[in-house]
């Protein structure tokens, strides 16, 4: 039969594909020609009538509008929504392409570290929510979505009480997917944001054994309610051997019938198990070297002693002259002098344009004030080269004389939110920051622009609030891809495979990426391409190897975009029994680290070095004139640096 809303157009969208279909809905890929993109559009067949009743048609606005904005690095974004000729309902989202859960568990249980990476993202999505007092009321393996990279998305949030208005508690109706329902839902009972909690458990349980806990004999779903209302589930370890008691009871407990007897918040049930498993709460269980609040504390400089009035005075007058030769030198539109920055959109520069001079300097102190600092929030603390830009960065604070405090993100976007809030509160005034969201972090990025605070970017990254520095992404992964391409042509014949571990959806990544393959591609045009996965920092990076030969992947070179994720990606090689001289490691950054396994033959063959020290200082450097209020370029460049390999290594 044809499909009658394959090539509609509703609202600013066109359908092109059906990519998808439930009980209530359709899933369609659809293309917006307005901003030249492609979406998922789920198209909803409205009962007759209700599309034209106008108490629907505001319940149903006020509903989607509360959906579409909840923004959060696990859950789907919502881009649009409407009613379309009275019939159908449609809501306009972004398209992912990882598959979603129910797909994944076609093959039986997952692994227990995999199952408690999905559940920690699904959990932070939904106390996300639930502190938003919105109810996802519709838990379910195939309303969980993958992106390429394997990031969990929670989407069709509170999709099922659009639908079931305007009476949704009534007893008798049932809201949600019968498996996953909570008790209270089928005695008719008021819900709260302890149902989720129930269906995130039933999920966890599946995850786990491959099944769910209960399920309905020969299709009666009388059984099925009574089970809900009345029976314990199986136990776990009957189904799979492998799932320690802990494990066992922190997914019992959230399957209690009694709503007060669960988890509060379904992060505390992702932190208990976490700690089941004896894993730190960010997802992947590697360690990673992190600065101790001895360590970051060690990076400010050291107060000053208490100035007598006179020289406190003095130092007044001196500044007081010194804003009068700056405005005199630097003219007339520097006579506010602790005004908002002023950066030139579309306009590249280069060191010595973010230079402070004395003035700036004395002007950046003013704008910080008594109790003000610089932070800097790094993506993590995982690698000698984030640290070593911190100590850079407090080094630099003492030359000028300025606060300043270094902050760890752990890799975690979610968990960046809340560093930035926490440096905030410590005084922070302007920030020097490795983003790790190009999506949920515009909020605060706006916060900041709002609050005239300035930000530097240390990569590549385009939100209009801040200054920009550009380390020659595509020449260094051209350089890498050089290097890999000449060892497959030299060890493989110009046919090997070849894995990507990158960071999807930032600038930076993405160039170095598109050199890798152009490098690659001139070299060993016959190269084969098996993915790309995520894999910047030593969990990830492990996470993304262990997983791509858990899937069976052969791999024989491995180019990530930086010498932490090769780091990890050398832990899961070695973790599988993968000698060293199986698989080569092309990456970037020239750690000293990197640079030792490199004379010693250890996996990696090459690493691209980035001039951090230049970097370090362009970045601080920039921060400090921003804060004087100064006009620069909006992007800074500096060159990408050495190709090191074990034929042209610098002395120890």
């Amino acid at each position: 039969m044809p499909d009658r809303f394959l090539g509609l157009r509703l609202g600013d969208y066109v359908t092109e594909e059906r990519i998808g279909r439930g009980a209530m809905a359709v899933v369609y890929r659809a293309y917006q020609p307005s901003v030249q993109r492609h979406i998922a559009l789920k198209i909803i067949k409205l009962d007759m009538g209700l599309g034209e009743d106008d108490d629907f048609r505001r319940r149903f606005a006020q509903e989607a509008e509360l959906i579409a904005a909840l923004e959060h690095i696990h859950i789907l974004p919502v881009f649009d929504y409407g009613i379309a000729e009275g019939e159908v309902a449609y809501i306009a989202m972004r398209l992912l392409s990882g598959g979603t859960l129910g797909d994944m568990l076609k093959d039986g249980p997952l692994p227990l570290d995999r199952a408690a990476d999905i559940l920690t993202q699904v959990a932070r999505g939904l106390s996300y929510a639930h502190r938003h007092n919105i109810i996802h009321r519709d838990l379910k393996p195939t309303n969980i979505l993958f992106d390429n990279s394997g990031n969990a998305y929670l989407s069709d949030f509170g999709l099922a009480k659009v639908l079931a208005m305007p009476d949704m508690t009534r007893p008798g109706h049932l809201v949600g997917t019968p498996a996953y329902v909570p008790p209270e839902a089928l005695r008719g009972e008021p819900m709260d944001h302890r149902a989720d909690i129930y269906s995130l458990g039933i999920l966890a349980y599946e995850m786990l054994t491959g099944r769910v806990p209960f399920e309905a004999q020969s299709g009666n779903l009388l059984s099925l309610i009574r089970m809900h209302l009345e029976d314990e589930p199986p136990p776990m370890q009957q189904f799979n051997p492998a799932i320690p008691p802990e494990v066992e009871a922190v997914v019992m407990r959230a399957l209690r019938k009694n709503p007060q007897q669960r988890y509060d918040d379904a992060e505390q049930m992702a932190n208990a198990l976490n700690a089941a498993l004896g894993r730190q709460y960010t997802t992947g269980n590697h360690p990673a070297l992190q600065l101790s609040r001895t360590m970051v504390r060690a990076l400010k400089p050291a107060g000053r002693p208490a100035r007598s009035v006179f020289v406190l005075s003095m130092a007044a007058l001196v500044l007081l002259l010194g804003l009068i030769v700056f405005a005199a030198t630097r003219g007339p539109s520097n006579l506010n002098a602790l005004s908002q920055p002023t950066l030139l959109a579309g306009v590249t520069g280069t060191h010595e344009d973010v230079t402070p001079n004395t003035a700036e300097v004395e002007l950046a102190k003013a704008r910080l004030g008594q109790g003000g600092l610089i932070a800097f929030i790094a993506c993590s603390m995982d690698s000698v080269f984030q640290v070593t830009r911190a100590r850079e960065f407090g080094d630099f604070a003492a030359a000028y004389g300025l606060e300043y405090h270094a902050y760890d993100s752990a890799g975690d976007a979610y968990r960046q939110f809340a560093v930035i809030e926490q440096a905030r509160v410590d005084g922070a005034k302007a920030f020097i920051l490795c983003p790790l969201d190009t999506h949920g972090l515009q909020p605060t990025l706006e916060s900041l622009h709002d609050a005239n605070m300035p930000i530097v970017f240390i990569t590549l990254f385009e939100s209009g609030h801040g200054l920009i520095l550009d380390s020659g992404n595509y020449e260094i992964g051209l350089k890498m891809g050089r290097l890999v391409g000449e060892i497959l042509r030299d060890e493989h014949g110009g046919d090997g495979n070849v894995l990507i571990l990158n960071y999807p959806g930032f600038e930076a990544s993405e160039l170095r990426t598109e050199g890798i393959r152009a490098g690659i591609t001139e070299i060993a045009p016959d190269a084969t391409f098996v993915g790309e996965r995520q894999g910047f920092t030593r969990e990830s990076g492990y996470s993304a190897v262990r997983g791509a030969l858990d899937d069976g992947l052969e791999l024989d070179v491995i180019a990530t975009i930086d010498d932490a994720g090769a780091f990890g990606a050398i832990d899961a090689l070695q973790e599988a029994g993968i000698a060293p001289d199986e698989v080569a490691i092309v990456s970037a950054n020239g750690e000293p680290l990197a640079l030792e396994y490199i004379r010693d033959g250890f996996y990696l063959r090459g690493t691209v070095a980035v001039d951090r020290a230049e970097g370090s200082a362009i970045a601080f450097d920039a921060i400090v004139r921003m804060l004087a209020g100064a006009t620069l370029p909006e992007t800074i460049v500096f060159s990408a640096g050495e190709l090191y390999t074990r034929e042209n290594l610098p002395t120890p």
